[in-house]
This record gives C-alpha cells, structure tokens and sequence, in this order.
C-alpha cells in the first residue's frame, strides 16, 4: 500500500509543475482547483505510471543581454541524442547556477523549438508551404509546457537537429548572461500513438508571425482576425495550446463544416495588479497574459484530411497595438489502422476535453492599455518621459527620418494631416520603427542598413515612437497635425 501512495505521489509530481496549484488548493482550501488538478493527473498519469520514460535537462547559451535591450538569438541546440516520443517539455531562461533568471531582469517574451530532422529523413515543414522545420514546442510570458494525454508522443529520431528562436527583453541596466533551459521527457521503450504538431496563426502565412490592431474602434470594439487551415491528415486533436499578447480577448479554433461551430476556445489570465508583469520598470510592451487555456483530451477531436479550421484572434479594438499575435498549436494524432474512424458527420465533442492551467490565479480580464514612453535618468535608472528629447523639424506632406548612430533624426517631427514619414536606416545596427502610444499603430519590419520604411498618417494627434531593440535611448515623438 505504501508503495502505491509512493509511485501515485511520484507520478503526480512529475506532472505538476514546482510549487503547484494542487499543493496551494490544498492549503487554501480551494476545491475547485484540487478537482481540476486532479483531473488533469487521471488524463495523464497511466502514461507516466506505465512507460519508461526519462528527462533529459539541457541548455543553450548563453546569450548576453544588453542594457535594456531585445535579442532574437535562433541557434541550433542540442538535443536529447534519444529515438522516442516526448510526452513533456518545458523552457524557462536561467542563470549560470541553474536559477530562473526573474522578470525584473530579462523577460522570456517567446521561445519556439524547430525540429529540423536529420539527413535522409522526409523533409520536415511547417504548416506554410515552403518553409522548413517542424516547429513542435513554444512558450512564452504564458509558462506553458507541452504535456500530451496517456499513450500520445511526438516522434523524435536521436539523429535531428533542433533549432531554438527566442525573444530576450532585459529590464535592467547591466548585461545579463541568459541560458535557456528546456526538459524534455521521452518515452523510449515503448510505441506511442504519434502527434503531428501543427502551428496555426490568425493572420495565416503571413511572412512575419504577427500583425498590428490599427486602433480606433468605438469602445468595447473588437478587432477579429480570422484565417483557415486545411487539415493535412485525418485524426484527432489531442492537444492544443495559444501565444497571445496584451489586450488579447481571446483565440478560436472552429470547424467550418459543422456549422461553425467551436472546437476549442483559448481565453487568457491576466495577472493580479502586483504581479511583476505589471511592477517590471522600464515598460517595454503592454503586459501580456500570465496564462493561455491548454486544452488536453485523451479521446480527441476528430479532423478530417482536407477539411478547413478556422482559427480566429480577437483583440482589443479601440486602441492601437502593434505586432500582436495569434497562434495556436495543436497535436493531431493520426488516425490508424485498428483506430475508431474519424466519422464524416459532425459527432459530438469529446466528454473528456480539460483546459490546463499553467498559472490558475490571475484576472480573466484586464482593462487594455498602451505603455508609456522611457527614458533614462542621470544615474542609468529608467523613468517616464512624455516625448523624445531634442531638436524639432516643421514638414509639409512629407518628411524623412534617418535612423543614424541609434538615434531618431529629427526626434521630434510635425506633419500635416495625410502626410507621409519616409525612415530610412544608416546604420549597421538593426532597427525598427515601433508604436509606443498614439491614436493608431506604427510598426515597421526590422531595417538593416539601408532599409526603407513608408506610412501616411490620416489620423491627428501625437505619435509617441521608439525602437523596441533600443528602447530607452531611440525616441521619436510625430505630432500629426489636424491640417496642412
């Protein structure tokens, strides 16, 4: 009896996550969350009490990280160097020592894992044509681990090769030294029901994996984005989990041929007014959500080949956010011979579906906001500023900037309404051109020396800029005046 307790409490511990939910449900009191903890343990544990499975911990890095400054390193990393199916990964940025490097340090903004496979193996791809690499694994500000129901795992061959893309915020004024730490548990003994990983975006296959909400709705508008993906096997959704940024109302999957209906429904928990999303100085980006429903069923939701989902992002429309993103990634497993066929008719959805909670305390909604302009005092320290120091140039219709020396120039810009603002890059350094605060998004691509960048302005009002990869010292304020 003892030993029972003893490989139910093992088998418990490696799914939850450290210093769980279902240990503070049961200090506070908190029924609810034991039950729902509890279930997700019944959905997963026969995996982990019956397979013989090993965790691997590794590491990329490190990655130096500048005064407050956004990195995007995308090495090759190691792997695992073992054939067999992951049931479980996780990623978090440490220390030298092995520690989770905080918040108030350096944010892990995004990172994504690329199965790239191995020599004489089927070409990997993505779920836009042309692309290479299978992408299988992704968090964020979310804390989201990939965790698949008992008897599921994505195939790896100990031969493929892995590639790492990562976004780094620092918010501190000294370089900071960032490894990113990911642990992968394999199943290597036994044959697992295979998952395809497949990478969905409300914006479809556009070249860039976000897009900007322009802003200007009515309050209480939401801007919708809506693309569908046809369905490249037949089989069941097993899991499914969702990259959402600030002001995010919500991300759907929904089934065309079934009336529409809704399949999975990704909300976003937002954290409580202390959190450190919302304390963290300076402010680089509205404060996303501390938690993305991840949606698990052992029995699936069946797909067809070739059929259609619809995978929709709703934001805030009132106010402008740019590069804002909507992606969902969902496990289907194949279907096989000797499984139940997936039935053409619209079946019911299966009784067994759970949403998992990387973080189950928080707000389910947050009023949305844009952030505010930084700058540096005489000590290094970051503060509030209300507009770009420096010169000031009066233009017509139209005006050039030059992005030089990692400055705006001119910093401070008026145009008459309509006007067009060319920015062109002089540096070797990369640079873009961001909305910070204004009545509508800015958000160029990222310029290399001698990118160019165009927009007109046809709306009035004050335009607060910045570059989020210098975002302390590369300032432009564009006041769009309301006539010539």
């Amino acid at each position: 009896m003892r030993r029972a307790s003893a490989t139910a409490s093992s088998s418990l511990a490696r799914i939850l996550p450290p210093r769980s939910s279902f240990l503070r449900a049961v200090l506070r009191g908190r029924a609810s969350a034991v039950c729902a903890v509890l279930a997700l343990a019944c959905l997963l544990a026969p995996a982990v009490a019956g397979a013989a499975e090993k965790t691997f911990t590794l590491r990329s890095g490190p990655t130096t990280v500048g005064s407050y400054q956004t990195r995007y390193p995308e090495p090759f990393v190691k792997t695992p160097e073992r054939s067999g199916y992951i049931t479980r990964m996780s990623a978090r940025p440490v220390d030298a020592r092995g520690r989770r490097v905080p918040l108030k340090h350096v944010m892990l903004h995004h990172v994504v894992f690329i199965n790239a496979g191995h020599a004489g193996a089927p070409r990997k791809t993505s779920s836009c044509p042309g692309r290479a690499g299978e992408p299988f694994y992704g968090t964020g500000e979310e804390n989201q681990s990939l965790l698949l129901p008992a008897g599921y795992g994505y195939k790896v061959d100990k031969r493929d090769r892995w590639r790492m893309v990562t976004m780094l915020m620092s918010h501190r004024l000294e370089r900071t030294k960032v490894w990113m730490e990911y642990r992968v548990t394999i199943e290597t003994s036994e044959k697992l029901k295979p998952v395809r990983p497949l990478w969905l975006r409300a914006n479809g296959c556009d070249p860039t994996s976000s897009y900007s909400v322009p802003g200007g709705g009515a309050p209480g508008s939401i801007d919708e984005r809506s693309s569908e993906w046809r369905m490249p096997i037949s089989g069941r959704i097993v899991a499914a989990g969702a990259h959402l940024h600030g002001s995010a109302k919500d991300l759907t999957i929904s089934q065309p041929r079934c009336a529409g209906r809704t399949l999975i429904e990704h909300r976003p928990r937002w954290g409580n007014p202390d959190d450190p999303v919302y304390t963290l100085r300076p402010v680089l980006h509205e404060p996303g959500p501390i938690a993305t429903g991840y949606y698990l069923s052992g029995r699936g939701i069946p797909v067809r080949q070739g059929e259609s989902l619809r995978v929709t992002g709703r934001y805030d429309g009132e106010l402008a956010h740019p590069a804002v993103m909507s992606i969902t990634h969902i496990y289907v497993a194949r279907e096989q011979p000797g499984d139940e066929p997936v039935p053409a008719t619209c079946a019911a959805l299966p009784s067994d579906g759970r949403i998992h909670w990387s973080r189950p305390m928080g707000r389910s909604s947050v009023a949305s906001s844009q952030v505010p302009l930084n700058g540096l005092d005489e000590r290094g320290r970051p503060r509030r500023i209300a507009s770009a120091a420096g010169p000031s140039v009066v233009a017509g219709a139209s005006a050039t900037v030059d992005l030089s020396r990692s400055l705006f120039a001119p910093p401070n810009l008026s145009i008459g309404l309509g006007g067009e603002v060319t920015w062109r890059s002089l540096d070797e350094t990369r640079h873009v051109v961001f909305l910070v605060n204004g009545p509508r998004s800015v958000d160029s691509p990222l310029l290399r020396q001698g990118g160019v960048y165009k927009q007109r302005f046809p709306v009035a009002g004050t335009y607060n800029l910045f570059c989020y990869l210098h975002p302390v010292t590369m300032h432009q304020t564009l006041v769009v005046r309301p006539g010539p």
